[in-house]
Parts: structure tokens; sequence; C-alpha cells
């Protein structure tokens, strides 16, 4: 039994009764949203220790490993996070686990997901300014005043390594000539 999820559902329950307004509604419909989703009829049915299979989707390489990472922060080091390719299904994985197991890596996987995609929107700014990926006759821009997101993209920009499409093609031709020297 995980006892953060429950915790999780209990407030939430509590904030379904006794929030104001539309805090309250907000958090009845989600409550009754979650509890639907995951075929839960009580909070007693949250406290068994039942494991059954589970499949979980998500969408592509990037998302894989982070819901990977998920359940691992979940169910523990300890427990099995077999991972089973449903048959016929793309981009899903399946394990066992509890229903309250369940609830918590789709909420952490939520979470995580929604941060790594605002995450990557700033990595890939200072991929851009590290490459520079852009004219020469660019406007230089005015850095008076950094704001926080500018110096995190300056300082992950400093951390990426600058390519360049001409060194990559002298060093394939390098490549070339040193097999046609080292072959004959």
């Amino acid at each position: 039994m995980n006892e953060k999820t429950i915790q999780r559902i209990k407030k939430l329950q509590a904030l379904a009764e006794r929030g104001v307004g539309g805090e309250k509604t907000t958090a009845q419909k989600k409550l009754a949203k979650l509890l639907k989703d995951n075929g839960i009829n009580s909070l007693d049915e949250l406290q068994k220790e039942e494991y059954e299979y589970t499949i979980f989707s998500y969408n592509g390489k990037h998302e894989i490993k982070l819901l990977r990472q998920c359940m691992y922060k979940v169910m523990g080091a300890k427990s099995d996070r077999t991972a089973y390719k449903p048959y016929g299904r793309r981009q899903k994985i399946g394990i066992y686990c509890t229903k309250a197991q369940k609830i918590e890596i789709e909420l952490e996987f939520e979470f995580y997901r929604n941060v790594f995609y605002e995450e990557l929107s700033t990595f890939m700014d200072a991929f851009i300014q590290a490459q520079k990926i852009f004219p020469e006759d660019a406007p230089v821009g005015d850095y008076d005043e950094f704001n926080e997101r500018d110096m995190k993209i300056a300082f992950m920009a400093t951390g990426i390594e600058r390519r360049s499409r001409a060194a990559m093609i002298e060093e394939s031709e390098a490549g070339n000539e040193k097999t046609k020297t080292t072959g004959s």
C-alpha cells in the first residue's frame, strides 16, 4: 500500500468536502474522475495489496524513460518492476501493481512529463544559442537586464558542445582518406 497516495486522495477528499467555491467543485470533479477512472468505489479499496496487471501509455523514447523512472520511484527499489510490452500495442507498457501504486504512478508521470516539456523548451533555446543557429545579420539583443530564464539558458548553453556542419564534413572526409590509405 502506498501511504502517500492514500494521503493525497484523502486531502483531495477533504478539499472536496470542505473547500470553498470553485476550489471545492474542482476537487470534487477531480476526485470523482480519479476514482472512476481507476475503478475504485471507496478509499478502502486503495488499501488492498492486490496486484493487477496495469497498462500505461507514453509517447516516445523520452517519455518511456520518464515513466519507468516514476514506476521505480513509486514502487521502490526492491519491488518487482518488470515491465511487459503488451502484444500489438505501441507505446504502452504494463506492470503488476496495486491500485494505489497505479494512481501514484499516473500522478507522478503526469506531473514530471509536464515539467519535462517546460524544461525542454528552455533547453531548445539554449541549444539554439550554443549552436548559433541564426543568420549572421540577426540583431544582437541588449542584455542589460537578465531575467532568471535568460540566465538559465546562458548557463545551459555553456554546457552544450558547439558543433558545425563544416567541421563534421572535414572529420568525415579525413576519416575516408584515412580508410583509403590504410585499406590499400
